[in-house]
């Protein structure tokens, strides 16, 4: 399984885009990635739903990301064709920068946000607080009127940008994460 290291990055081989047709969360077609090791800055990047071609992209994300709690390969693969969710990937200059998972449900007016990742290289840029506001975007386009998470209560620079965005804390879950860690429930309006 390839690995997303802080000095690597993957890169699409071929990268054709679709212009969007509805609420903007249309697929782009990428047709396989490569192992790149010259980061790159961060030039704008295109929001786009993921796709099978995404996947193992996404597993190196999530490794790289999350010390654990990670999504599985077969996770991602699920909800990359999921129709309760979107996964929206971000990708500059045919890298894969960041992905952003929101789940919804027919019998809830919450839509959550199950992860959000950002490679290390595109952090503090701003693409952090696009992909959230597609997501919310994506919620509140498929009837939902408040998006949920959790986040662990010592990611303070997630905590900051939720904050920052209009999500207030509601709650906390006790050892939620694998590490024992705590989580903080918060929600805001759509």
């Amino acid at each position: 399984m390839p690995k997303l290291l802080a000095k690597q990055h993957w890169v699409l081989r071929e990268f054709t885009v679709n212009l969007p047709r509805h609420k903007g969360l249309m697929p782009t077609r990428p047709r396989s990635y490569r192992q790149s090791s010259a980061p790159s800055a961060a030039p704008a990047a295109r929001l786009r739903r993921a796709t099978i071609a995404d996947l193992d992209a996404l597993v190196a994300l999530e490794n790289a990301s999350f010390g654990g709690d990670q999504l599985s390969h077969r996770r991602l693969q699920h909800w990359i064709t999921a129709t309760n969710s979107v996964l929206l990937v971000a990708v500059a200059s045919a890298t894969l920068l960041g992905s952003a998972l929101v789940l919804t449900r027919a019998d809830s007016p919450a839509a959550r946000l199950y992860s959000i990742a950002i490679c290390k290289s595109a952090r503090g840029q701003g693409l952090g607080s696009k992909l959230l506001r597609k997501a919310e975007s994506f919620a509140r386009a498929n009837g939902s009127t408040s998006m949920r998470l959790e986040v662990a209560t010592n990611n303070t620079a997630a905590i900051s940008l939720y904050q920052k965005l209009g999500y207030t804390v509601f709650g906390r879950k006790r050892a939620y994460y694998d590490d024992g860690q705590d989580a903080l429930r918060m929600q805001k309006p759509l």
